[in-house]
């Protein structure tokens, strides 16, 4: 890892709900991997970045609304202009008429935390900021990271 791991915390909302029964999208997960892709970028060289593609997508649990999210991602590699990085969706929290708990005497609103939290995602992104738009390490974390002008 390349600096430090970049973590968002959201609640997928009743908007984010796209099929029967509030499953929500897996599109939803790639776009939460593109806002900490931006921020990592921010971070090793002031830039916000073009997001190339993601390869190695894989979708291992479901996501519902309700449910709270991270979305962890790091820089694996840089290149002279690439950078090349890791993401990872894990499920925190989730309704508790989602699990098999008896929901005898107590509310549709309850929730508990997923302990362990449940990997939902993972995938590689490559993003790219040119030369002319690298500034350098903007985070403490980040002043180690070294461009390898043979990519």
């Amino acid at each position: 890892m390349i600096g430090s791991k970049v973590v968002h915390h959201i609640m997928m909302k009743g908007a984010d709900g796209h099929y029967v029964g509030g499953l929500v999208n897996g599109a939803r997960i790639i776009d939460m991997w593109g806002d900490v892709g931006t921020e990592l970028m921010v971070y090793v060289d002031g830039d916000i970045s073009l997001f190339l593609g993601y390869k190695d997508v894989k979708f291992t649990a479901p996501v519902y609304v309700g449910d709270f999210m991270e979305y962890h991602g790091w820089i694996e590699k840089i290149g002279n202009c690439s950078y090349t990085c890791h993401f990872e969706a894990y499920k925190v929290a989730t309704m508790c008429d989602r699990t098999d708990m008896d929901m005898t005497g107590i509310e549709h609103t309850a929730a508990t935390a997923c302990v362990p939290p449940v990997l939902c995602g993972t995938a590689t992104g490559s993003l790219y900021i040119a030369k002319k738009d690298q500034r350098g390490p903007q985070h403490p974390d980040f002043k180690d990271a070294v461009h390898n002008s043979s990519k």
